[in-house]
């Protein structure tokens, strides 16, 4: 049955695709679109398949299978308390007290503190309105997202097709094939909807469009950002500043477009420390946090004092597991963490205990897992450790480093960008100053978004996908810049 619905579901999306205006393109043939959406949807069955049917147990654990499961559980506050349920799926009106009632045996949900604009929640939140007319189809999901996503491509190509030299059919190519974009924008995570968000944005502030129009896609695009990824909107705010300052300076534009925020930075490390402090305490939990996922390892709940114990896999043969109960067969040491809170973890020695912890989370080591430089606090060993960090973000994994087969077509795909980049640069064509403006807002951005990412991430694998906003603020810049000597590829 559910196999059935998602064929009529793909099928009506596609006459939907086809038959509206908001998609018929002057500059792009009429199936060029319904085509790329059955493309991204084959995708999207790859993205199931690699995510959730293959690998069952300990990817339903993670992200995909579980914000899909538990946006389930989500909805099954709807038959207990109506009301209740749209406090949770609204947000209004919702508490952590009601939080914990119905959903505090989730892993993704449950994010407490750290999650200041919930953006888990929000896509549990996402996938629990689809499911409610779904019929319990995952492909159903995967056909929306692939659907929300080809909106964010074609509103970003419908941006940047007046500012770029090659066909419309390149174009899009370009916007859509990538690999890393192609997959991770059909599956189920926040992907597609980050992709959306970015388009919409841009196509706001740069596309031929009734100010009806931009207002209506300015303004989602950044509901959609500070919904889903929030970090990513404040790399694009600095990005816009610098855009601003290059825009605006009649002279030595590109020095007072760095200059300027760069002494705005300074200005706020000296009036306000503890700002910085705050910041680096944040991106320190956040590593410790991901650091502890990567290299596996178990969190109990220990109920009275409402926090959890993290013990590494080294030290599972002195844990005694039956379901989701665990007990402690001798004294050791581990750490003692608030799940969600933005306090230190705290390390503590443990004996024994009589009454079972909860099993909160257990995840074997992940294969692609990286030591990072651990930032404990301090925040000189931010800016020691930004080139690697910068490095591991936009070019690794290696052919050496750890992980699976897929590493050798990141790795490829890696190269294949550096190569366009270099194409570009050697066949680029005379540039305005508002484009020069926004390659260098652009690389900003894509600088600031490396940071955060390799500062905070030690699993190549994680790295490949959060990075798809670099590659895609890079393809940007190729699309404006180039101009191929094979005139084919030419308007």
């Amino acid at each position: 049955m559910d196999i059935l619905v998602s064929i009529l579901f793909f099928v009506a999306v596609i006459l939907f695709i086809r038959t509206n205006n908001f998609f018929a393109s002057k500059h792009l043939h009429p199936w060029i679109l319904p085509t790329a959406f059955a493309i991204k949807c084959g995708i999207g069955v790859l993205f199931l398949q690699f995510y959730i049917f293959q690998h069952e147990d300990p990817h339903l654990k993670n992200d995909a299978g579980a914000f899909y499961h538990e946006a389930q559980t989500l909805n099954t506050v709807l038959s207990e308390s109506p009301g209740d349920y749209m406090r949770l799926i609204s947000g209004i009106g919702a508490n952590e007290e009601l939080s914990v009632k119905y959903l505090g045996q989730t892993n993704h949900w449950d994010s407490g503190k750290q999650a200041i604009f919930h953006d888990n929640r929000n896509i549990i939140r996402v996938h629990a309105i689809i499911d409610l007319f779904s019929v319990g189809s995952i492909f159903v999901h995967m056909i929306i997202f692939c659907f929300i996503s080809l909106i964010g491509t074609y509103l970003l190509f419908l941006a940047l097709r007046k500012y770029s030299l090659l066909k419309p059919w390149l174009i899009f190519s370009l916007l859509l094939l990538l690999p890393n974009l192609l997959f991770c924008s059909s599956g189920i995570l926040k992907e597609p909807l980050i992709i959306f968000g970015l388009g919409a944005l841009a196509f706001s502030l740069v596309a031929k469009a009734s100010k009806g129009k931009k207002i209506f896609f300015g303004s989602l695009g950044l509901f959609v950002m500070l919904c889903f990824k929030p970090y990513i909107l404040i790399a694009l705010l600095v990005a816009g500043l610098v855009y601003l300052i290059h825009t605006i300076s009649p002279k030595y534009k590109l020095i007072s477009a760095l200059g300027i925020p760069i002494a705005l930075g300074c200005i706020v490390i000296f009036v306000s420390p503890s700002t910085v402090e705050k910041g680096t305490h944040l991106l320190s939990r956040k590593q410790f946090d991901f650091s502890n996922v990567g290299r596996g390892g178990m969190h109990v709940r220990y109920e009275p004092d409402s926090v959890f114990y993290y013990f590494s896999p080294d030290q599972y043969s002195n844990l005694k597991v039956s379901g989701d109960s665990v007990w402690l067969k001798n004294e050791i040491d581990a750490w003692k963490v608030k799940l969600g809170d933005f306090a230190s973890p705290v390390p503590v020695h443990i004996k024994p205990n009589k009454d079972a912890w909860q099993l909160h989370f257990v995840q074997p080591r992940a294969n692609s897992f990286i030591e990072i430089t651990s930032i404990n606090d301090e925040s000189k060993k931010l800016l020691t450790s930004a080139p690697k960090a910068i490095f591991n973000a936009v070019i690794r994994p290696l052919p050496n480093d750890p992980g699976g087969k897929l590493k050798y077509l990141a790795f490829l795909e890696t190269l294949f960008l550096i190569s366009l980049i270099g194409l570009a640069i050697f066949q680029r064509k005379k540039l305005t100053s508002k484009q020069r403006g926004f390659i260098v807002s652009a690389i900003v951005f894509s600088i600031l978004l490396a940071l955060l990412i390799g500062w905070t991430t030690p699993v190549l694998g994680a790295i490949h996908r959060y990075r798809l906003p670099i590659q895609l603020a890079i393809f940007c810049c190729i699309i404006v810049a180039w101009k191929p000597k094979i005139q084919y590829l030419n308007q």
